[in-house]
This record gives structure tokens, sequence and C-alpha cells, in this order.
């Protein structure tokens, strides 16, 4: 009985051990199981956490793109505002500089007017002054045309038109009686009575500023004076004309009075 008790009681050890480790590896298994959850919820969070990372990241890198595409722009505006503002400045200066220039050519106008006005010289040439509507940039000028000459008898009127950068500039003269002349276009209609004379060629080309006020307006009214006496073949506007003066200048001097008594007879000041 004591060998079959003792059997009994290492049978009921071994089997205790076995439910033991059986518990153990079930406990085990139970704790690797919890293991493999906890570990996959953590991967789970990891991915919804990424995901809302993601549309984030998505944000700030359309962000950077639209940055970077905006630059450009952004600069590209920024040296068109300087170079506006650069422009405004110069436009802004040469205004200023514009208005002083006006200023100046304005008080010697006036200052040219009264003394040419007030010249024997020019009176003894027949010449009358006046300004068109009070525009100190604009003379009318009368010329007698001088005896032993084909303009004998006639009153001619020039129109003075003087540039805005006067006197660095010279001005412009035309008659605005129709003359039969060498050097005063009687052909084109934009140019009609446009004078050829040196002077103010060389004036306006090179420049030249007259010493004092009133010379060079003068001295062209006089040298204009000098036409009617000697006509310039060179300077001819028209080479049909010229060719007339210089084959038949009774031809020429006949046409010449026709035009004086019949376009010349008066003057045409204001």
């Amino acid at each position: 009985m004591n060998m079959n008790f003792a059997n009994n009681m290492n049978m009921m050890n071994q089997m205790n051990q076995m439910n033991m480790i059986n518990q153990m590896n079930m406990m085990n298994n139970g704790n690797m199981m919890n293991n493999v959850n906890m570990m996959n919820n953590q991967m789970n969070m990891m991915n919804n956490q990424m995901n809302m990372i993601n549309p984030m990241m998505n944000n700030m890198n359309m962000g950077n793109n639209m940055m970077n595409n905006m630059n450009p722009m952004m600069m590209n505006n920024i040296y068109m505002n300087n170079v506006m503002n650069q422009m405004n400045m110069m436009n802004n200066m040469n205004m200023m500089n514009q208005v002083a220039q006006n200023q100046k050519t304005f008080t010697r106008l006036k200052k040219e007017f009264q003394l040419c006005s007030q010249d024997l010289e020019l009176k003894g040439l027949g010449c009358q002054f006046q300004m068109e509507n009070n525009n100190c940039y604009f003379w009318r000028v009368t010329l007698k045309g001088p005896p032993e000459t084909p303009y004998e008898g006639g009153i001619f009127t020039i129109r003075i038109t003087f540039p805005l950068n006067y006197p660095n500039s010279g001005p412009e003269f035309r008659f605005l009686n129709q003359i039969y002349h060498l050097n005063v276009d009687i052909v084109d209609q934009t140019k009609l009575g446009h004078i050829c004379l040196n002077y103010l060629n060389e004036w306006t080309s090179t420049g030249k500023v007259a010493d004092k006020p009133g010379y060079g307006v003068k001295q062209a009214l006089i040298d204009i004076f000098c036409l009617f006496y000697n006509q310039n073949v060179k300077s001819a506007y028209n080479d049909t004309i010229a060719q007339e003066y210089e084959s038949d200048k009774n031809k020429f001097n006949a046409k010449a009075k026709q035009y004086t008594q019949q376009y010349a007879k008066q003057s045409l000041l204001l």
C-alpha cells in the first residue's frame, strides 16, 4: 500500500507540475498576445498620427511652392516699383527744369520784344512788332519792300515762332504773304513761306546763343531784308524758279512784282 500511495503521490506531483507548466505557458502566451496587441495599437496610433501629419506636410510643401513661385513675382514687383519711383523722380525733375527753362525763355523774349520794338535801325526797315494773342513765343513783324527791287511798295509780314529752348535754338521765320522769291518756299504747303537763311540754319544746328538780347532776332531780320536785294541761287527752294532767275531775270522780276502787288499791299498784323 505504501508503494501505491507513493506512486500516486508522484503522479499527482507530476500532474500538478504539468498544470503549472501549462498555466505558465498560457500566461506567457497571453502576455505575448497582449504585447503584440499593444504593439499593434501603437503602430496604429503612429499610422494615424502620420496620416494627420501628411496633410500638414503637404500643405507646408504647397506653401513652400507658392512662396517659391511668389518670390520672383515679388522681386519683379519690387524692381518695377523702384523703376517707377526713379522715373517719377526724373519726370518731376525734368518738369521742374522745363518750368525753369520756360520761365527763363519767357523773360528773355519779353525783353527782346521790347528792345526790337524800340530799335531805330529796325524801324528804318519798316519793322513793326506785335505778339500773337499776347503770346511771346509768336511774333508778327512787318518789312517794307525796298525801292528798285520787284518788292518795292510791298508790306511783307513775317511770322516768328520761337522754340521752347530759345535761344539755344534759333526761331523759325515765315512770310505770311505769298512772295515770289528763290529763298522762300512757295510750293510745299507744310512749309509755305519758310525762309532759307544761313544765319538761322547755323543758329539752330550749332545752338549758337546771341551775346546780348535782341541781337539774334535783329540780325535775322536784317539778313532777310538783304534777301530782297540779293537772292541766293545756291539755297533756292525750287530748281525751276532758280533756272528762270538765271536764264531770264526780267521774267522772274515781272512775276515777283506781280506777286508783290497782288499779295503784299497791306500789313497782316493782327
